[in-house]
């Protein structure tokens, strides 16, 4: 899974862009903007901070409706 793409998905849905959820859950933006240019992936501590700055599980980040 590309954790980024998953990271754009959550913020679209939530109508945010990365910068607002940068804030929203204390990532500095410069780590999404980075990985996201480089097409890399977020570290497990990342993703934590993005989930319970956006109110989801891990189990939620990583699981996809209708898959």
């Amino acid at each position: 899974m590309n954790t980024m793409e998953r990271v754009k998905e959550l913020a679209d849905e939530r109508n945010l862009t990365l910068f607002a959820l940068a804030q929203r859950c204390g990532v500095a933006y410069s780590t999404l903007s980075n990985t996201r240019r480089r097409g890399g992936q977020l570290t497990v501590d990342t993703i934590e901070q993005i989930c319970i700055g956006i109110g989801i599980t891990m189990a939620e980040f990583f699981s996809r409706k209708g898959a």
